[in-house]
């Protein structure tokens, strides 16, 4: 006898053209799909032998889950955590789980207040994300409040008693800076705060690590800070005096402010500096000169963060875990050989 092939979501979509998203809402009689494609939705995946079966929601007890980002962060041009959100919302989406958002402003990260938002939803959440990180007395905040599992998303903390899912940007910073060293620079700076988070300050070892190994020199007057203490970039910062001959910028936003304040003092990049950044962000390969940049996943991020926040939910008395994402070099045109 044949083996009935499975049918899936994703063969829908690609039968009617349109998004698993889309085919799930449908098939769950969700909010956002018309009437009419719903219909043929529902009469495709008849004719194609579809099993809808019982939704992951229902097994594990979740229905709702909350993201919370800080401002700062969310609402970077780079849209790093933008692209998180939209990744994570897709994948809740397909399990039939509703994502809130909850966009932390300062004024309730300094007096220690939680978003109005999260109140109102606090009975209903099954679990939630934090990413771009807070302090750690609002971490203790978020944890004494609110009585579900916490999944940290790109840092992590001292004491944390919660999962993070974080990249594994040590070995991210020691691989950019020995890919600008295998091109022959020797004088190597870096952009960036290491006390901003725990991110830039992982990337910041592995560039120092790097430096020794090589033999290099890290000089203080070659490291630039372009953002103030709240995380907003600057345009007034100065330029050492005496460049060195790249730079590794801790994301690319960074790398982007940095390229803009050389080419308008008339240097080339990257004829006279060369410049290696992090994230992979539509800015890094939407300006003239394309980034050279360490790529970070953000797919990857935000599924294996619903992951273990599902794992998380039925394993309560387990240990937190850090669970890394590794990274790759994404070679394009702002770093030149010596």
């Amino acid at each position: 006898m044949t083996k009935q092939r499975k049918v899936t979501l994703e063969m829908i979509a690609n039968e009617i053209g349109v998004t698993k998203v889309t085919i799930s809402k449908a098939l769950n009689n969700q909010p956002g799909v018309s009437e009419e494609l719903k219909k043929t939705i529902l009469r495709i995946s008849h004719e194609l032998g579809y099993i809808h079966k019982k939704a992951e929601k229902n097994q594990k007890g979740i229905t709702k889950l909350g993201l919370l980002v800080p401002k700062r962060f969310f609402l970077d041009t780079d849209n790093f955590y933008t692209q998180i959100y939209y990744h994570m919302n897709r994948d809740c989406a397909l399990k039939d789980i509703n994502l809130a958002l909850y966009v932390l402003n300062p004024e309730e990260e300094k007096k220690g207040t939680l978003p109005l938002s999260i109140h109102q939803d606090s009975a209903n959440i099954g679990g939630l994300f934090v990413a771009g990180e807070v302090s750690d007395s609002y971490m203790e905040l978020l944890s004494s409040s609110l009585s579900v599992p916490i999944v940290a998303i790109d840092f992590y903390k001292r004491n944390e008693t919660y999962d993070c899912i974080v990249t594994d940007n040590y070995r991210a910073g020691y691989t950019a800076a020995s890919y600008v060293a295998n091109k022959g620079h020797k004088r190597i700076g870096f952009v960036g705060n290491p006390n901003y988070t725990s991110s830039v300050m992982d990337r910041f070892c592995g560039y120092v690590k790097a430096l020794t190994e090589f033999g290099l020199e890290y000089r203080k007057d070659w490291h630039i800070v372009n953002n103030d203490e709240d995380g907003a970039y600057i345009n007034d910062f100065a330029l050492p005096e005496e460049l060195p001959t790249a730079f590794v910028c801790h994301c690319d936003m960074a790398a982007y402010k940095l390229l803009v304040k050389l080419q308008g003092q008339g240097i080339n990049v990257p004829e006279q500096v060369s410049i290696i950044s992090f994230d992979n962000t539509d800015l890094s390969q939407s300006i003239v000169t394309a980034l050279t940049t360490m790529d970070i996943s953000k797919s990857a991020l935000a599924e294996k963060a619903l992951e273990r926040m599902l794992w998380r939910v039925e394993h309560t008395n387990e240990e937190p875990q850090h669970i890394y994402v590794n990274t790759r070099l994404i070679e394009r045109d702002s770093v030149a050989a010596l």
